[in-house]
């Protein structure tokens, strides 16, 4: 799944953690804030998601807003691995540092990704590459802001992880050495090499091997399987498919024909069809889905009768749920209820999984 940049799908943390920096600074939150369309209240909620471009605005206004031409730098290394909740304590979990960093590469998507981040080995380096997309990030000065940010955030991390006096081995950076580099040179604590092809972190290959200080095999396991579950719950809301996911679980009872639909979206039919076929699905099968996230949902929590349930699932008659149920799940609704998978954890979209009870 292709998310796009305003696809509100991630976590507020590094977005937060920028505004308490700007803060810091004495620049009010308001301000930081300006154009996001967030208050200082709603960000600091911990149900809160932001998009890409929610936070290009927020970068953007703390460029005109600082005096500090480092401030991503800064963010980095403010950005404590506790802060990103299941995915840091996967890292702080971690077999080794080597593990820590191919899960980190991988699971890349559950921070606020702004281009590519890979890693690879060589005989004597681990080496972390960053590139922020030149598609969205046109600005040189936000280019750098967002290679600063992920050098210093990765120097966090080495430390939280393993080592508070971790260094890296040498750090090359794509673009020209400033004026003054004693910024750089005080914080990398290492050669730095300018004008290179990539930026780039490295790392002695020995570091790797190093055991984490909170290594814990039954830990790791636990919150790499809740990982696999909010970047399978990203992809299910974003992109077209999401939002048509939205507009169904908000309309429950009476789903929109897909004319409808598209109006409320603000696209033509054939412009849906074509990007659903894209991201892999259909208007029929979205609808599918959240009917049937619906009714597990309704069968396993509430003790409403068959006909209130197809009633809430924009059905004619009782007789016609069943037999939709029958064909998704090879069993009928009362089997579902009374059977064996009552009371253990289905998979479903974000979106359905954020009903609450008004939805009854």
């Amino acid at each position: 799944m292709i998310h796009s940049a305003s696809d509100r799908i991630h976590s507020a943390s590094e977005l937060l953690a920028l505004v308490d920096l700007l803060t810091g600074d004495g620049i009010p939150a308001v301000l930081a804030l300006n154009g996001t369309g967030l208050s200082e209240r709603e960000l600091s909620s911990p149900d809160t998601l932001i998009s890409i471009n929610q936070m290009l605005t927020a970068i953007r206004n703390a460029f005109t807003l600082s005096d500090d031409p480092h401030v991503g730098l800064r963010l980095g290394l403010s950005m404590q691995i506790t802060m990103y909740g299941i995915y840091g304590f996967a890292l702080l979990s971690s077999a080794t540092c080597r593990s820590a960093c191919h899960f980190a590469e991988k699971y890349h998507a559950l921070t606020v990704p702004m281009g590519k981040q890979t890693f690879r080995e060589t005989s004597k380096h681990g080496i972390w590459s960053t590139e922020p997309d030149l598609n969205r990030i046109t600005d040189p000065k936000l280019y750098i802001f967002k290679v600063e940010h992920v050098l210093g955030t990765i120097i966090s991390f080495a430390k939280d992880i393993a080592d508070p006096d971790f260094s890296p081995a040498a750090i090359r950076l794509s673009f020209p050495k400033p004026a003054d580099a004693s910024v750089y040179e005080k914080v990398f604590n290492c050669p730095i090499h300018y004008d290179q092809p990539d930026n780039e972190l490295l790392v002695d290959v020995a570091w790797l091997e190093r055991t984490p200080r909170r290594a814990h095999e039954m830990t790791f396991s636990m919150v790499r399987q809740l990982c696999d579950e909010m970047v399978d719950r990203m992809a299910s809301s974003a992109g077209v498919a999401g939002r048509l996911r939205q507009l169904f679980v908000q309309s429950a009872g009476r789903f929109p024909p897909i004319d409808i639909a598209c109006e409320q979206l603000g696209i033509s039919a054939r412009t849906l069809r074509r990007k659903l076929t894209g991201e892999g699905t259909s208007y029929q099968s979205l609808l599918d889905e959240t009917r049937l996230g619906l009714a597990k949902k309704y069968l396993r929590e509430t003790e409403l009768t068959m006909d209130e349930i197809a009633s809430r699932l924009d059905y004619s008659d009782a007789s016609n749920f069943r037999h939709a149920f029958r064909r998704w799940t090879d069993m009928t609704p009362m089997e579902f209820r009374s059977g064996p998978s009552r009371g253990q954890d289905i998979e479903l979209p974000l979106s359905v999984m954020r009903i609450t009870s008004d939805s009854y």
